[in-house]
């Protein structure tokens, strides 16, 4: 049973003030060893910088790769930057100080993605009325209470195998950037140790290897002479709403495989993390406020806001704070830091213009690689669904449109008849086996 008042649980209950996700041994021994300056240790705002440096060392990229490829402009990228960050920091903040316990929220890496290969395909107003919908339906979700019944009726393989098909393309950008040219040996060596870096520091069960590999990289690019003179500009947001329309291509196209992605790609695993960490998140409470400000921000480009998965890793667990009761700090944290990112907008994004487009498509597939391995896992673990969540992944790795509905809904659908199929006509001979 959760804690009263604190939203932690204490399975077998804690012993001399230890919370159980921190395993055998003395509390006190381990707190002096891990922090040494009492319950004001700086460690929460650590690990709320750390959350905000991944989060913007590779899914910040993919947004510019989103805007760029849709052909929007740089005030497009302002706001969306913007409005993923404020409303990240603050919905975070809130519900870290609402619930006690630290709520990371962020914008979701595969829903980027995902916008990535079919924002082309509709008006901008038009994505802005799919981002409406979806952010609404989360709140109505968490208002019904009908999360985990969502859940149960959408086969988890299927959706992660849609996931894998939309990153595909990025995780292929890594290799596609080692040019092979004798002529661009630099780039081929800047590629390839930036790889070595990220593959070592995933060996070693290093939660920063992006953040390591971007350093590396551009360590890198600065020794091997591959950046430009562009100097990184530092500016306010201008901020512009955009008036939605609601297109039925981008409800369909858009806007319902950024609600599956979002349930079971953020939601779900987000979930999972904080369980694993001895907390009992309010699911329904978090929807309704990441919802809301999914309907609010939605004009300035917020394609929808989510609970963490990820990074909130680093701020849930005992290296944030030893006390469990007090790791809502680094939520706190984490909001700060958001918010503060927030004001600068795509200026964030030039920092990287000084580097050459290689290490761009390198580090944002390697920040991918996590997810790509995870969802084909989870898509063709269970055999019995391994051909519907096959043709869900060739489906969406295909990128083609019919109707002006993007490749993701045809994945879902063709995945879900494959699924519904097979089950039908291998359901007989089991039972007679």
């Amino acid at each position: 049973m959760p804690l009263v008042g604190s939203g932690v649980s204490n399975p077998g209950g804690a012993v001399d003030g230890r919370h159980p996700a921190d395993g055998p041994g003395p509390a006190p021994a381990r707190s002096a060893r891990r922090q040494g300056q009492g319950p004001r240790s700086v460690a929460p705002l650590i690990a709320g910088f750390l959350v905000v440096l991944v989060g913007y060392s590779g899914p910040l990229l993919i947004v510019g790769v989103a805007v760029t490829d849709a052909g929007l402009g740089t005030r497009v990228a302002d706001n969306w930057i913007f409005a993923v960050s404020m409303g990240s920091g603050l919905t975070g903040l809130i519900l870290s100080v609402w619930t006690r316990q630290p709520v990371i929220v962020a914008f979701s890496s595969a829903g980027a993605v995902l916008l990535s290969t079919s924002l082309h395909e509709y008006r901008f107003s038009a994505a802005i009325g799919a981002y409406l919908v979806v952010a609404a339906s989360c709140v109505v979700i968490g208002v019904t209470r009908t999360f985990s019944r969502l859940m149960s009726h959408l086969p988890r393989s299927i959706v992660s195998a849609m996931l894998a098909g939309v990153l595909f393309h990025f995780g292929t950008g890594y290799f596609a950037a080692l040019p092979g040219s004798p002529q661009r040996w630099r780039v081929t060596l800047l590629v390839a140790v930036m790889g070595a870096v990220y593959f070592l520091c995933r060996a070693r069960g290093s939660r920063l290897a992006i953040v390591f590999t971007s350093a590396a990289g551009l360590a890198a690019a600065v020794v091997l002479r591959l950046t430009t003179s562009v100097t990184p500009r530092l500016h306010l947001v201008d901020l512009q709403a955009t008036m939605p329309t609601f297109d039925m291509g981008a409800m369909t196209g858009l806007a319902l495989p950024l609600l599956a992605l979002a349930l079971s790609s953020q939601y779900a695993p987000g979930y999972a993390v904080m369980q694993a960490s001895g907390y009992e998140p309010d699911m329904d409470r978090i929807l309704v406020v990441t919802g809301a400000a999914g309907v609010v921000l939605a004009p300035l480009g917020s394609p929808g806001l989510n609970l963490a998965a990820i990074t909130a890793g680093i701020a849930t667990g005992p290296d944030a704070h030893p006390d469990p009761h007090r790791r809502y700090t680094a939520g706190i944290a984490t909001g700060v830091f958001y918010i503060a990112a927030a004001l600068f907008g795509s200026s964030l994004l030039s920092v990287f213009s000084v580097v050459t487009p290689e290490f761009v498509a390198a580090i944002t597939g390697l920040a991918l690689f996590g997810t790509i391995a995870s969802s084909a896992a989870t898509a063709l673990a269970d055999p019995a669904e391994r051909d519907a969540a096959v043709a869900t992944l060739l489906c969406a790795a295909a990128g083609f449109s019919l109707f002006h509905i993007a490749a993701p809904f045809w994945a879902l659908v063709a995945g879900l008849l494959v699924h519904t199929v097979t089950s039908r006509v291998r359901a007989p001979s089991e039972k007679s086996a």
